[in-house]
């Protein structure tokens, strides 16, 4: 039975096939003469819904043993991706307007790239074109000696200063940025270092009626997070980078920097350092909080580090050297490197928030550690 099943399908299909091709087979005349070939005439209904029948058939036959049965386009398959608008959604041709589909569209792409819905169509475009013709202009007066390359003269001094209204969440107050590291001229009281969480380093001359910024464009990172004027030589000022607030914004730092010729109207800036003897990271991505610098002797400085964030939320993937208290005894060479200095507990990687020298007794110092599981303190 399975056998005769086997050869239903394809007997079947090979005498439509026959019978088509004999329905479509010019007549001929029944004498001997040449054939005469008859005009084609259109089928019959009847002959059609015949075909139709037999087709059906034959398809349904055949699908109840086809594999491939899902992979036939039915015409109604066929209607419907004709139908279908290469501008509209699958399947909604005919269902939403075309028009207000495209305008809504339009006006969240728009809200995506933060451009206002009543801008002109070519604003970019025009405002590109203004830029170049301002460019070519600034150029042309460089080129004949009627101006500098860089005007200076429209640019307003904003800080470090209050934040008109910059409170929000509860009242409208001026606020200001967390001031991190402040450091006073020991012979000039006038004269002021200011180190900015996340805004560099500012310096005043006038008792901080007005601030200059210091090295904007030299430093890695704009977090400072410690300031020390040199004892022994106040033309020597150590910056320390990163916050260290321990907050979820205290942004961790690049190393330790030294200004030479803080004095004068033409400071150098050198550094970062971050490495200890064998070249191994030491500082990068941690925070400075605190330098101190031995007073007989500026070649030995100690360095204390704490954690700091990558960002808010923190998204450091890096590896991190180990916090804590760090000495150099070459700080005044062309390339300081720094030790970590065994504080306990270990191991030594604790958050290192300050640190005092005895004045009497540079040998003698105190850290205060930020502990694990309770083994923090003085």
């Amino acid at each position: 039975m399975i056998k005769h099943t086997r050869w239903m399908s394809p007997l079947i299909l090979a005498t439509a096939l026959i019978l088509v091709g004999w329905s479509l087979t010019p007549r001929t005349s029944s004498h001997g003469g040449p054939a005469a070939v008859s005009p084609v005439k259109p089928q019959a209904q009847g002959q059609d819904d015949s075909s139709a029948k037999i087709m059906k058939h034959l398809l349904q036959a055949g699908r109840k043993d086809d594999p491939i049965e899902s992979s036939i386009i039915t015409e109604a398959d066929l209607a419907s991706l004709e139908d279908d608008d290469p501008d509209l959604p699958p399947g909604m041709a005919g269902r939403i307007d075309k028009e207000a589909y495209l305008r809504a569209r339009g006006d969240y792409i728009d809200m995506l790239r933060g451009r206002p819905g009543d801008a002109p169509s070519d604003a970019r475009e025009k405002a590109i074109q203004q830029m170049d013709k301002q460019e070519t202009q600034m150029k042309a007066r460089v080129r004949l000696g009627l101006a500098s390359l860089v005007n200076t003269t429209n640019w307003t001094f904003l800080g470090p200063a209050p934040i008109p209204l910059g409170q929000t969440s509860t009242t409208r107050v001026p606020v200001s940025g967390r001031t991190i590291a402040i450091a006073v001229h020991p012979t000039d009281p006038d004269t002021v270092y200011v180190g900015t969480a996340q805004g560099g380093l500012y310096k005043s001359t006038n008792g901080g009626a007005n601030w200059t910024k210091l090295f904007e464009f030299d430093f890695e990172t704009l977090a400072i997070g410690a300031i020390t004027i040199d004892p022994t030589d106040s033309s020597i000022v150590y910056i320390g980078t990163g916050e260290t607030s321990q907050s979820a914004d205290s942004f961790l730092g690049r190393g330790l920097y030294i200004i030479r010729n803080a004095n004068s109207a033409s400071p150098t800036l050198a550094g970062p350092f971050r490495q200890d003897g064998l070249g191994n990271n030491v500082f990068n991505f941690r925070s400075i909080g605190k330098i101190i610098v031995n007073p007989l002797d500026h070649n030995t400085i100690f360095v204390a580090t704490t954690s700091g964030t990558g960002g808010n939320p923190n998204t450091t993937v890096v590896v991190s050297p180990p916090r804590g208290l760090y000495r150099s005894t070459n700080a005044q060479s062309a390339n300081p490197t720094f030790e970590q200095v065994s504080v306990l507990p270990v191991p030594y990687d604790r958050s290192a928030v300050d640190v005092v020298m005895d004045p009497n007794n540079p040998n003698l110092m105190i850290a205060s550690l930020i502990g694990v599981t309770g083994d923090g303190g003085i």
